[in-house]
């Protein structure tokens, strides 16, 4: 793995998440105090934006479905909500609805790759494949 620049330590403020490019990659990371965590920036759902989801005690919920990541380690802490409505298109009268309906609750929630995180003086650099 190649340890990669993301930012400056200055950029993250406590507990405020933000988005950052690295090699073609959305990164989602945030500082918890005097750690700093870097997932993903996607859904394991559905591969919505994280970081456009809600962020509190360590877990990103996706603004999509619901479905929630700690940041620590990118593990599932639950999977995809999907509302009642979504639910019942899988019993509509209308075949595209019906399909659409038991594809989106058939779509398993899985873990966000998760990368280390090292700081050196003020810059933050993410371990990357």
């Amino acid at each position: 793995m190649n340890p990669v620049r993301v930012c400056h330590v200055e950029e993250l403020d406590h507990d405020r998440p933000r988005c950052y490019r690295v090699n073609n990659v959305d990164v989602f990371i945030v500082r918890h105090w005097a750690t700093i965590y870097a997932i993903e920036n996607r859904c394991g759902h559905a591969g919505a934006p994280l970081h456009r989801g809600e962020y509190t005690d360590g877990l990103i919920v996706c603004a999509l479905h619901g479905a929630a990541f700690r940041v620590e380690t990118g593990e599932v802490e639950w999977t995809a909500i999907l509302p009642p409505p979504m639910s019942e298109y899988s019993s509509s009268d209308n075949p595209r609805l019906r399909l659409f309906g038991e594809l989106m609750e058939a779509i398993e929630t899985l873990p966000v790759k998760r990368f280390p995180v090292t700081v050196e003086g003020d810059e933050v650099y993410i371990l990357m494949p």
